[in-house]
């Protein structure tokens, strides 16, 4: 009878040769025996599959079309045999010796372990880009480690990361998979599905080290914040009559994305669509006075044909922060 892995750990992966050997060299540094390494190629064509030929006796490579990350991950579920999930993204490396730790202290069926996170550059040049880690707010936990309300965490925003998962693939399941038509937040609309579910443990210790680097996808991106508000409002919908506090925390979030769209629209001369973006965001908070000046400004005529307005209307946004 074929021996199932304890652990399986799944690296979805798209054109990142330069990182993908350290990400797999990291899970396997893990001391573990009983593991196995799951690497889904989402359609590389930098060589990737010649990379991670020294490792063949080491890790399953199994290729796709590509798809995008959500189906890479779920094609990498639907392969796995280990009772044990974890996952790792391909430009990203774990902490030596993290996931045997984690495991001797996992918890049972109902529970989702997470861990802390270090951010690195490879290049001083890009050391602007770990600005994006000064706003996070970690996970309220009580004394046993437990996050106190996992629904209103993540509802807020609290940092949870999919490389620091560790969960029992049955618990998995019974969330569901990630959803493909998601380019941007199908982990955190996982997390929201999950903390309706499931209790969430998190420990500070750092067992990822997230690299930044200039070829991650910018949430600033029309399709990236499109992707966010829907996820968004799909955890409004979900904590609607369950959770108040949530329900205002991602609608406050929601408006703020619909408020960076916004921003987005009008860089590119696209006034009325900016107006319903903006007035979608005011209709979420209509006390907010960023909003109606926004609105404001935007209703303008001179914006929408004017490049030297639309300047000067994004270093005004800037400067106040919507």
């Amino acid at each position: 009878m074929e021996k199932h892995p304890l652990i399986s750990v799944i690296i979805p992966t798209f054109n990142r040769h330069r990182f993908i050997v350290e990400a797999v060299e990291s899970v396997l540094s893990q001391e573990i025996d009983d593991l196995e390494v799951i690497v889904v190629d989402d359609g590389s064509t930098d060589g990737t599959r010649h990379l991670l030929e020294p490792y063949q006796q080491e890790i399953r490579y199994v290729y796709q079309d590509n798809q995008g990350v959500s189906a890479a991950r779920n094609h990498g579920v639907r392969e796995s045999r280990g009772e044990w999930l974890a996952f790792l993204d391909s430009d990203d490396r774990w902490v030596s010796g993290q996931l045997k730790a984690r495991l001797e202290a996992a918890a049972g069926e109902d529970v989702f372990s997470f861990g802390g996170v270090e951010w690195f550059v490879d290049n001083a040049e890009d050391r602007h880009l770990l600005g994006q880690s000064e706003s996070v707010t970690w996970p309220h936990c009580d004394t046993a480690g437990y996050v106190s309300d996992p629904v209103l965490d993540v509802a807020e925003g609290c940092y949870l990361h999919l490389g620091t998962l560790l969960c029992r693939k049955s618990a998995f399941l019974d969330v569901g998979w990630f959803d493909t038509g998601l380019c941007m937040g199908e982990d955190e609309d996982w997390f929201s599905r999950a903390s309706l579910k499931k209790k969430f443990r998190y420990t500070p210790e750092t067992v990822l080290c997230r690299r930044f680097h200039p070829g991650q996808i910018s949430q600033e991106r029309e399709e990236s914040l499109r992707s966010l508000i829907t996820v968004f409002a799909r955890i409004r919908e979900r904590t609607a009559g369950v959770h108040p506090q949530a329900y205002a925390a991602a609608g406050k979030r929601l408006a703020a994305k619909w408020s960076h769209l916004a921003n987005r629209l009008a860089t590119e001369a696209r006034g009325s669509e900016a107006v319903r973006a903006v007035r979608a965001a005011l209709s979420l908070e209509p006390s907010n006075m960023k909003y109606l000046l926004k609105l404001v400004l935007l209703s303008g005529r001179g914006l929408a044909g004017d490049a030297m307005m639309r300047h000067a209307y994004m270093l005004f946004c800037k400067a106040l922060r919507f």
